[in-house]
């Protein structure tokens, strides 16, 4: 199932701002630790937080069962800034809805919101790029392997059906989170790098919320990517907005607080 997009060249006839190698199925992984045990759901606990519903393609109009997570089951185990990290379970795995009938995939709140225009660019696109590249079926319980593939179809059917820049950097975040998740650094440096690229288009392009998202939370976005890519000028200016800003979460400001922190150590080292 994996490296089904590893082979995608710039002969797909539409536009891809990004290099067609970070569609490939690659992982750096560290070698587990001896005595590190990671904890694990058990096939009854599973059964549990999993469910499938039927569900119809807006592009081909296939049906087929779409699995989802009982999002009330889950047990949060912590936050790591902004995203939630659960016991033993990715959910993020699930945040893709896909077609393998015709390979549509988008987010699971965004899938049927499609015009009749992207529906007759993506039927035209799909069915000649991708038939080589479709898997036959994904199983009910799905690992961060399969999910990383499932946002990178995503992210391709986002550029043939020219969502917005936010959706774009929001499955360019998810991915980059899901590396983090597995412990891939590199691939993780990689999609961070992507998304502040597209992040920053959408700052100064579109209006709030983008994609849902206030302005403090892309600010502390923006601030997070430039730290991890060594800007911390840049940092240290979005999370001074965030800083000062009274009307905010006391957690948005801890948070920026604690990065800001995170640079002055770096910058001390």
């Amino acid at each position: 199932m994996y490296g089904l997009l590893d082979n995608l060249t710039p002969e797909l006839g539409f536009e891809i701002d990004l290099p067609f190698e970070i569609f490939a199925t690659s992982f750096n992984l560290p070698e587990p630790a001896a005595d590190e045990e990671e904890e694990e759901i058990s096939a009854e606990g599973l059964a549990a937080l999993l469910y499938t519903k039927e569900a119809e393609c807006p592009v081909c109009r296939a049906k087929f069962n779409n699995t989802l997570v009982r999002e009330s089951k889950l047990r949060l185990s912590h936050m790591d800034e902004l995203r939630p990290v659960y016991r033993g379970f990715e959910p993020l795995c699930y945040g893709i809805t896909m077609c393998t009938t015709c390979g549509y995939a988008a987010f699971k709140d965004r899938f049927d919101v499609i015009s009749d225009r992207q529906r007759e660019t993506l039927l035209q696109h799909l069915r000649i790029n991708y038939a080589n590249f479709m898997p036959a079926s994904y199983p009910m319980e799905l690992d961060e392997k399969m999910g990383i593939e499932r946002f990178k179809y995503a992210l391709l059917t986002a550029y043939i059906k020219k969502v917005s820049l936010g959706e774009k950097a929001m499955l360019l975040t998810k991915t980059a989170w899901l590396y983090k998740a597995m412990g891939d650094e590199v691939n993780t440096s990689l999609f961070s790098k992507y998304a502040n690229d597209v992040w920053t288009q959408a700052y100064q392009s579109e209006r709030f919320p983008i994609f849902g998202l206030s302005e403090a939370t892309v600010h502390f976005l923006l601030a997070r990517f430039a730290f991890d890519l060594g800007d911390h000028g840049t940092s240290l200016r979005f999370l001074s907005q965030i800083i000062v800003d009274q009307n905010l979460s006391t957690r948005m400001r801890d948070m920026a607080r604690d990065l800001k922190e995170q640079i002055n150590q770096t910058r001390t080292e």
